[in-house]
């Protein structure tokens, strides 16, 4: 069993305290707590250090997560699944997912995060993996990009979680690079506090009685929503903030309102990379029937990079909305060139196939 070095030990693994209100009450209120008592510092041990190679962030961070469980793969092996193209330079969560499930373990991924419940996850043994911002220089719109790390403890006497991150390193004698409570939400809110949480099958029942509501993946749309809709009301609000209020509108089907979020959110600006990444405007697009808009932000993105399969799977679904197989059928046939385990776009071609397109 991973060993968790905790300072003045006060929880033992799986112990829950009970919580004061209802999971229904605390949601009502705005943003789900975890009701339990947590140790003042806590770091998981037994996590393998990984250092990426370009654009290889989502690979590496993976392979940390996973070997904290005990998994036997490679770095390498990681790339293999998860960025089969030499061009690839991103990862979505739902590729991670399916690839830990093909390892025997199960994973969980979801929006609207926040520092108490990583600091609660990690405690009950779970270390977590987020998305978040990178930007080496002064021009953060320009140098912006993705960058997924694992969080691995915390310290509240420091005010810091503890990190093992494959670009800027695991701390001190791999104990965890800290990063200040105060600074976490600034760094991850652009893609809208998005996370992973691997487990076993045999603490499904523990990892669902820490996430409370938040294992409905709805109830973590909502949460997400409603961070935004508040950060709305704050001298903080972006374009970032009206952006995740897009993207959770698309995960709770409510695409009109989407659309008019994103619209907002491209007006305002976004860095140049924003769609290598989140696709919830491709979504929602698409669902209104705005064709010529996502064949316009697909061209767009493949002019800065070849390397992002998810605008040809897009491109391909507005084609075939419109009538024009087969160049529905070459958008997507280049999708899966780039990556044969896009599942999306393997099926899309099936279903062409089944159609005589």
């Amino acid at each position: 069993m991973k060993r968790i070095a905790l300072v003045a030990l006060t929880l033992l693994l799986g112990m829950l305290v009970m919580p004061a209100h209802s999971q229904e009450e605390t949601v009502a209120a705005g943003v789900y707590v975890p009701a339990m008592t947590l140790p003042p510092q806590v770091r998981l041990e037994g996590l393998r250090p990984i250092y990426q190679q370009l654009n290889r962030c989502s690979s590496a961070a993976l392979t940390i997560q996973l070997s904290y469980f005990g998994w036997s793969g490679t770095y390498d092996d990681s790339i293999r699944a998860l960025n089969p193209h030499l061009e690839d330079v991103a990862v979505r969560l739902d590729e991670m997912t399916r690839f830990v499930e093909a390892q025997g373990l199960r994973a969980i991924e979801r929006v609207g995060g926040t520092l108490d419940l990583l600091k609660a996850l990690v405690a009950n043994g779970f270390p977590v993996l987020v998305e978040a911002v990178y930007y080496d220089g002064p021009d953060a719109f320009k140098d912006w990009m993705s960058h997924n790390r694992v969080i691995m403890g915390y310290d509240d006497a420091q005010q810091v979680l503890l990190s093992y991150d494959s670009l800027l390193g695991n701390g001190e004698d791999n104990t965890g690079r800290p990063i200040p409570y105060a600074d976490v939400d600034e760094r991850w809110r652009a893609f809208n506090r998005d996370y992973m949480v691997i487990y076993r099958p045999e603490e499904e029942e523990r990892l669902q009685a820490v996430m409370g509501p938040l294992w409905d993946p709805q109830a973590a749309a909502e949460q997400a929503l409603a961070q935004s809709m508040a950060e709305l009301e704050t001298p903080y609000a972006d374009s970032f903030t009206v952006f995740n209020a897009g993207s959770s509108l698309v995960l709770l089907g409510r695409h009109e309102e989407a659309a008019e979020y994103f619209d907002r959110a491209r007006g305002t600006g976004l860095p140049w990379r924003m769609l290598w990444y989140m696709y919830g405007p491709f979504e929602a697009y698409l669902a209104v029937g705005r064709y010529d808009d996502v064949l316009q932000m697909a061209r767009d993105v493949i002019a800065t990079t070849p390397g992002v399969e998810e605008a040809y799977y897009y491109a391909g679904m507005a084609y075939e909305a419109l009538g024009e197989q087969q160049r529905a059928r070459a958008n997507y046939e280049v999708a899966v060139m780039r990556n044969n385990g896009f599942t999306q776009a393997v099926a899309a071609l099936g279903r062409l196939a089944a159609a005589g397109g």
